[in-house]
């Protein structure tokens, strides 16, 4: 009796040691005894259950966790500088209205664009060559009366004037460069912008200093349209531009002037988008 009580206490004795080997290499048929001697199949053994809930990251979450990294550490970065434009097209002098042509800025504005493009005409031969016509006047009804400047140079450049706009000055133009000159009227600013990116300079009809236009006079051509004149419309040669400036030579300065973009623009599209180039 004594040996089979023996021999019993040693059997319990070495399954004790192999299930206390088995819970050391974390088997599963330790896991497996636990689950089945515990009550509602839960571990027994709490510790085991909480090494066995931290688990070791596989490759592909790693990967993962590291792209996830670099995203976050790529949109902290300051956005990269954006490339300034700079256009600027050369040797093409500029020439001052004064004194000679007071109110002529459209004829010396569009004598530099045809000695830029190779026509030794000076200032004076193209205003003598623009059409001309009357100053408004009051007539006998008391009427304000006078030309149209999208016909003629309304007034004497050389003297009095008020001005002229793109379609007569476009025509004239072409009589001496046939089939070579664009009226680019009516164009978007990015557009006349590409046109001087390419590489050709062109007159464009703004202010002066590119002041803000204001009202000045309402008149009636021959035909009964009314002709409402801004001051101070201003003609110029614009050559360049960047992010921040339009560079212009200006015909009441005699000097290439630097003029703030937005406010070129502003003044540029109030006066009626009016440009004209000449092309090769």
């Amino acid at each position: 009796m004594k040996k089979l009580k023996l021999l019993t206490l040693l059997l319990l004795a070495l399954s004790s040691f192999t299930l206390i080997l088995l819970i050391k290499s974390n088997s599963p048929d330790a896991k497996q005894l636990l689950t089945l001697s515990s009550p509602k199949g839960k571990v027994a053994d709490q510790h085991l259950a909480g090494e066995t809930a931290t688990e070791i990251p596989s490759p592909i979450d790693a990967v993962v966790a590291e792209a996830e990294s670099t995203t976050n550490q790529t949109s902290t970065d300051e956005a990269p500088t954006l490339t300034k434009h700079h256009v600027q097209i050369q040797a093409i002098p500029a020439l001052s209205q004064l004194p000679e042509l007071p109110n002529g800025c459209e004829a010396v504005a569009a004598t530099m664009l045809l000695n830029w493009a190779g026509l030794p005409l000076t200032k004076e031969e193209v205003a003598h060559a623009l059409p001309t016509g009357d100053m408004p006047y009051e007539n006998e009804f008391g009427a304000f009366v006078g030309a149209n400047p999208k016909d003629v140079f309304v007034g004497d450049p050389f003297d009095i004037g008020y001005g002229i706009y793109h379609t007569p000055v476009a025509k004239l133009m072409n009589q001496w460069l046939p089939g070579h000159i664009r009226d680019l009227t009516g164009t978007s600013f990015e557009d006349l912008l590409g046109v001087i990116a390419k590489g050709n300079p062109a007159m464009i009809w703004a202010t002066e200093h590119m002041d803000s236009p204001y009202f000045d006079l309402e008149w009636e051509d021959e035909t009964g349209e009314l002709v409402p004149w801004y001051q101070p419309e201003h003609a110029l040669l614009l050559t360049g531009w960047d992010d921040n400036y339009a560079y212009m030579n200006d015909p009441m300065t005699g000097e290439q002037e630097a003029y703030p973009l937005p406010s070129f623009k502003e003044a540029w599209e109030f006066m009626g988008s009016q440009a004209i180039t000449i092309i090769g």
